[in-house]
């Protein structure tokens, strides 16, 4: 085979690194347009973006990115909220004790443990959302149970996902763009094709 033909090795990968680029710039270009609020609805649709047509190759990039993000808008905005008003509220605990407007020391490892919990529970309920038709309160249930009986898949996805954040402070930020799109990817292949996938969950 041709290493040059239109289905060669050379056109795919060119091809898989146009869309990783441009789904990761589309990503950025709504939630910044979106002040932040349109995140969750964004991340859910690069999911299914990456697992629809980049993992199983069954559909478009693109159609499945905006049509994704039309139907499940209002549930991944409620979700993405109740997310940041979580984390904002572990946040504020948490150094309120450090700095020592609280004495309660005997609370930090609670709170970090806490915080952890919902880190990883994170790293599911969007790829969840997704992949189901789930009601908010079954998606948290069902991401929290998931996230903790498949803890190494959690801890290398969390891992990489550190490292994203960590990414700006080392290289240029235009770079994180795409390494948006490249961790969905990578979370597409661990999370949803080898976990969420096995699972039926219409019944849950």
């Amino acid at each position: 085979m041709n290493f040059f033909n239109i289905d060669g090795p050379f056109q795919k990968i060119g091809s898989f690194v146009f869309d990783i680029m441009v789904l990761g710039l589309i990503w950025t270009l709504i939630s910044m347009f979106g002040l932040g609020i349109t995140i969750g609805a964004a991340t859910t649709s690069l999911y299914a973006a990456c697992y629809v047509a980049l993992v199983k190759e069954e559909g478009y990039v693109f159609r499945t990115f905006f049509t994704t993000f039309k139907n499940k808008f209002i549930k991944s905005t409620i979700i993405w909220l109740i997310l940041v008003l979580l984390y904002v509220l572990m946040y504020f605990n948490i150094t309120s004790i450090t700095r020592g407007f609280l004495d309660a020391q005997w609370l930090l490892p609670i709170y970090f443990s806490i915080t952890i919990e919902m880190f990883i529970m994170t790293l599911y309920i969007f790829p969840l959302l997704a992949m189901s038709d789930l009601s908010i309160k079954k998606l948290f249930k069902y991401s929290f149970i998931l996230a903790n009986k498949h803890l190494p898949t959690s801890i290398l996805c969390g891992a990489v996902f550190v490292v994203l954040i960590l990414s700006p402070f080392y290289i240029s930020p235009i770079l994180v763009a795409v390494l948006i799109a490249v961790v969905c990817y990578i979370s597409a292949r661990l999370i949803m094709k080898r976990i969420i996938a096995k699972y039926d969950t219409s019944v849950w």
